[in-house]
């Protein structure tokens, strides 16, 4: 969660929207349910499964943003004239 953050606030767009910063609350999520103290070997399992996945979307999200904000970007840039 303090990589998304810092990743927000250190955007390129002045005032970015805070939405962007929404979809990293899902993650937080999974890896803040891995935290939890464990008693069986299932339960153990499972959070390890949960915080994993939950890195993985932190980490495909802010590609992904990236990606569509760069790609929003050059369209708009050709479309401009090209500078």
């Amino acid at each position: 969660m303090l990589g998304g953050a810092w990743g927000y606030h250190s955007s390129p767009l002045i005032h970015a929207p805070s939405w962007l910063a929404l979809p990293y609350l899902v993650p937080l999520a999974l890896v803040a349910a891995s935290w939890r103290p464990s008693a069986h070997r299932d339960t153990r399992t499972r959070g390890l499964v949960l915080g994993g996945v939950g890195a993985l979307i932190a980490l495909v999200y802010a590609h992904l943003a990236t990606f569509v904000l760069c790609a929003v970007a050059i369209v708009l840039w050709a479309f401009q004239g090209g500078g």
